[in-house]
């Protein structure tokens, strides 16, 4: 069973997890049947072993106390960073996987039933998005993407 709300107690795991399983989840895995058993598109830290390209990182890059929600009040709004990083075999793929994210996080924020505004994420932003590519001829190119997302903490 996923995350499907994020917590106050447990609001920065429970935000890249996720972000993790609604990319997982509604982004398609451009080689899903090639993808060597045991690999996976989407992760939560940078690789530490040898994997297959493309694949998509998601960590934090940073949490900001906004404001408190009152004098009478322990709640707070949080500003939660995440960095959402598309690595890829080439240009084409690295920009077409990083219009899909973009897309479907964009036009899941209001969503009824699970969208990130029902889960406690708000004010979704695309704070930035560069272009980072490897060295050499056939190293990966990848697109770091800097969102972030307000959340109520009580």
């Amino acid at each position: 069973m996923g995350i499907t709300q994020v917590q106050s107690t447990t609001f920065l795991s429970d935000t890249i997890n996720l972000i993790r399983d609604k990319i997982k989840n509604g982004i398609e895995d451009p080689i899903f049947d090639s993808r060597p058993s045991g690999q996976k598109l989407c992760y939560t830290s940078y690789p530490q072993n040898a994997v297959t390209y493309p694949i998509i990182s998601i960590v934090d890059r940073g949490i900001n106390q906004v404001s408190r929600l009152g004098m009478a009040s322990e709640g707070a709004l949080i500003s939660l960073n995440v960095e959402i990083r598309i690595w890829a075999r080439n240009v084409k793929e690295r920009d077409g996987i990083f219009d899909s994210v973009y897309s479907f996080l964009r036009q899941d924020q209001l969503d009824a039933t699970s969208g990130l505004a029902d889960s406690n994420l708000h004010d979704f932003q695309l704070l930035s998005a560069v272009n980072i590519d490897e060295d050499g001829e056939g190293g990966p190119r990848s697109k770091v993407c800097e969102y972030q997302f307000l959340i109520i903490v009580d």
